[in-house]
């Protein structure tokens, strides 16, 4: 037989017949497997319920528990990566920041905050943002001329908690950043007309 003992390499005389692992079916002489003659002949019946485990695989079934758990520590390990986001190099997460706080601040440069102006104190929503919007359109009427148009605001919102003697700020949002610049370079004229409104570029 050309086969060889997995325990000391010799090859199979003849009559030899090899006890084969249950598990890995490497081949071992009956006197390298440390077995007694009566394990020996359980294991040559044809319908045994014996099984045989050479002393690797044996060892690697104790540890079988082991790795079971190692296995299922693992996969909830990998479960928690899929749910964290990619730590991307610092330099690109820097340069993503800045630009997202420049667009940011381009946003905010095209709007402007207005104060004291009247609030009303409907409890209809559509009517206080009616209310609102005419008002700063006649605000803004004021800055207009033969020459100059009246850039209409596309967006005109209160921001903080409703007090019922004090009206709360403005934020007016314009179409484009050179909108509210024209509007804050003419606010003395706006000023003349409604001396307790103020007016200021969204600095927040």
């Amino acid at each position: 037989m050309s086969l060889n003992c997995v325990v000391c390499s010799s090859h199979f005389a003849e009559l030899d017949s090899p006890i084969n692992c249950d598990s890995c079916s490497g081949a071992f002489h009956t006197k390298c497997t440390g077995l007694s003659n009566t394990e020996i002949k359980c294991l040559s019946l044809k319908n045994r319920s014996l099984k045989y485990f050479c002393s690797t695989c044996e060892q690697g079934l104790k540890e079988l528990p082991e790795i079971k758990l190692l296995i299922k520590k693992l996969l909830v390990e990998v479960e928690g990566l899929k749910n964290c986001p990619i730590q991307r190099p610092n330099n690109e997460v820097c340069n993503e920041f800045i630009i997202n706080e420049i667009n940011e601040q381009n946003r905010r440069a095209a709007n402007l905050i207005c104060y004291n102006v009247i609030e009303s104190d409907s409890n209809q929503s559509d009517v206080r943002i009616t209310h609102d919007r005419d008002q700063v359109n006649n605000i803004l009427a004021t800055i207009a001329d033969s020459t100059h148009s009246i850039p209409l605001p596309i967006k005109v919102i209160r921001i903080g908690r409703y007090q019922s003697n004090k009206p709360r700020p403005l934020i007016i949002t314009f179409g484009s950043i050179s909108e509210a610049f024209n509007i804050m370079k003419n606010k003395t004229k706006i000023l003349s007309r409604y001396p307790t409104v103020s007016l200021s570029s969204n600095r927040t």
